[in-house]
């Protein structure tokens, strides 16, 4: 649609808030967005920990091919290159999860899974982190082309919020009475769960701002880059946490992840790389018998 015409000021939620871009705009972004979190807690019914969060690597090749059609972003080698060295570590990283599942027995991730449905879990896993970056890309796009950081933040929760119940009390209608449910050899008690859930949804809040205002100043690709960190935190959980030390081809996945990222930083941003060089500047001075053209490359200047 055309960003101009639309931005313009509307009211919303019955006066509450004022947005600058249609509702339906921003409800396809919350949506987007519930559906990307959804599918990687949907995979950890069936995969394994270390390969969900690894996967998360994919919303970097993600966020860049959604930035480059929606935003007109000019990518360079380089930055293609860090994106293609982050591949091959997501690669490296399914291959050895698929040939090593004693260890994620071990954690009670898949001891009744078999291997359609582990398939299955990494499919998930895959859509999910491609749609982290359809999310963040679509986030980057409503911020600065639209209502900006506090507008996006509210829509964004107002929609998700009624989106998430209505999925919940469709397709997880069993699992939230089981998590009523108190059955004494239970090792969480339901007390513990909405401790747990409670905490969890107020670090996702922070997480979630923390993104939007990372986006306002730059640019999705790098805030998954940056993300990427959580893969150390997520070996280091399941070392000291669950008991399992992750194998060593997961340690040279995680080392081409990163040589990704030095490559894509190597390179100028794509912000300042996209700024078109065909401007035309006029300078008026109060004495019109000294102006002059000034000619360089596509740029003129009078």
């Amino acid at each position: 649609w055309d960003a101009k015409r639309s931005s313009r000021p509307r009211s919303f939620c019955w006066g509450l808030q004022t947005i600058h871009a249609p509702w339906p705009a921003y409800f396809a972004v919350a949506l987007v967005a519930v559906e990307a979190q959804y599918l990687i807690f949907l995979s950890f019914r069936y995969t394994s920990f270390t390969f969900i969060y690894m996967m998360d690597a994919l919303a970097i090749p993600s966020a860049m091919v959604f930035s480059k059609f929606l935003l007109k972003r000019r990518y360079l080698p380089v930055h293609v290159l860090g994106g293609i060295i982050c591949i091959g570590g997501i690669t490296l990283n399914t291959v050895s999860d698929l040939k090593g599942p004693d260890d994620a027995d071990k954690i009670g991730l898949r001891s009744h899974v078999n291997s359609q449905e582990h398939l299955k879990g990494d499919i998930l896993a895959v859509c999910g982190a491609v749609l982290l970056g359809l999310d963040d890309v679509l986030s980057e796009m409503m911020i600065k082309k639209y209502g900006g950081e506090d507008e996006l933040l509210f829509v964004k929760w107002f929609f998700g919020l009624g989106i998430s119940v209505f999925q919940l009390l469709i397709l997880e209608e069993d699992s939230l009475v089981a998590f009523f449910e108190n059955q004494g050899g239970e090792p969480c008690k339901v007390s513990m769960r909405f401790l747990l859930l409670g905490v969890y949804v107020v670090f996702q809040a922070l997480d979630k701002a923390g993104e939007i205002r990372f986006l306002g100043i730059s640019e999705a690709a790098l805030l998954n880059l940056s993300l990427l960190t959580s893969d150390l935190w997520a070996a280091a959980f399941s070392t000291f946490a669950e008991g399992v030390v992750p194998s060593v081809s997961y340690f040279v996945a995680l080392l081409l992840i990163v040589s990704g990222i030095v490559m894509y930083e190597a390179g100028p941003s794509p912000i300042s790389h996209s700024t078109p060089s065909n401007i035309k500047i006029t300078m008026h001075h109060a004495d019109t018998e000294h102006a002059t053209d000034v000619k360089k490359g596509d740029v003129e200047m009078t």
